[in-house]
């Protein structure tokens, strides 16, 4: 039990470092995981994601030479018929680097089975990645955001509570950084609330016209 909750802590903070763009800790947690538990599907679907088909090797998990097998494949490249093909359709989403697809799709899944331990992964996958791509649009959790948009279009949207709070911290000073410490909720949902703002032009980053 002491070890399946050591692996869950990985795994998690795996995908939060991940998210953030701290990819060389994220891959060293999974490798922590996998050390662990190599038999862990989980944190061997994030690892070939990220370092491709020879993750093992490239983790010295498995021996080089002439003995080497044909290249790991993980579970995300397999036929996926006993999971379905939105399943199959997900992964590739992520391997393709589509994770705004994969969170719609695997979220969809999730809704129909909750308890679907499968689907939850790849949902978390899927938004650490969303995060990721994100912070490489924008220049990274340092990058401090102004607000744009004239009051009357802000009006016109209806925000709620959370989305005013999180608009009224767009002042040209904060970073991203600082707005993700102070907001009333998890990281990823004041996340997908910055995201919303740059989608409907309420942010834009300090130095831009």
């Amino acid at each position: 039990m002491e070890k399946d909750s050591r692996v869950q802590k990985l795994l998690e903070q795996g995908l939060y470092h991940y998210g953030i763009g701290e990819t060389s800790v994220a891959v060293e947690l999974w490798r922590q995981v996998m050390a662990l538990d190599p038999e862990n599907e989980v944190a061997g679907e994030y690892l070939s994601i990220e370092l491709g088909p020879y993750w093992q090797e490239k983790l010295n998990l498995k021996p080089f030479g002439p003995e080497r097998a044909k290249p790991v494949v993980s579970a995300l490249e397999k036929p996926t018929q006993t999971r379905g093909e939105e399943v199959g359709l997900g992964k590739q989403h992520l391997l393709a680097g589509k994770p705004d697809q994969a969170f719609l799709l695997f979220g969809g899944l999730l809704e129909q089975e909750p308890d679907n331990s499968v689907y939850r992964s790849y949902l978390e996958l899927s938004k650490a990645a969303l995060f990721k791509a994100f912070l490489n649009q924008v220049g990274g959790l340092d990058q401090a955001p102004l607000l744009a948009g004239s009051a009357s279009k802000i009006m016109d949207l209806r925000l709620n509570e959370e989305e005013g709070f999180m608009l009224s911290l767009l002042n040209g000073e904060d970073s991203f950084r600082d707005i993700l410490s102070v907001a009333p909720m998890p990281p990823f949902q004041a996340f997908y609330i910055l995201k919303k703002f740059m989608t409907l032009g309420l942010l834009r980053l300090k130095g831009q016209g």
